[in-house]
């Protein structure tokens, strides 16, 4: 059913839950993985952001999936993680929600929430 899976990820517990989740369901369907890390501009020049990727895409070989990764930098995490599912023809985005409501949404955001509201792809949130 799914041929391409796309999976943002920053590193954290929460994102690695997603990357556990999008690997499994890739691997049940044969699909290969494109692995995505969004740094916000001001925060590129002070981090290792490789070695999150890095992490991601030993997972997906130690599982025998073919993947890629991504990293591109962006003010807006979820208009790059739409543009590069369509651009690599992914037919699926796999993606953590950090379970923020109420006033903290309002106040944050959500990457998981702009990403469900502004695209076409179908995508499966993990929590």
């Amino acid at each position: 059913m799914y041929r391409h899976i796309l999976i943002p990820t920053d590193g954290s517990e929460l994102a690695e839950h997603g990357v556990a989740h999008g690997l499994a369901l890739a691997k049940s369907h044969g699909a290969k993985v494109s692995f995505i890390y969004v740094v916000e501009p001001l925060l590129a020049i002070t981090g290792d952001f490789a070695s999150v990727l890095d992490r991601a895409e030993d997972a997906a070989r130690e599982a025998g999936i073919s993947c890629e990764t991504i990293q591109v930098e962006s003010g807006q995490p979820h208009q790059a993680i739409i543009a590069a599912a369509e651009d690599k023809g992914c037919d699926l985005i796999v993606m953590s929600w950090h379970g923020r409501s109420g006033f903290s949404t309002l106040l944050i955001g959500s990457v998981t929430n702009k990403v469900l509201t502004c695209t076409k792809i179908p995508v499966l949130v993990c929590r």
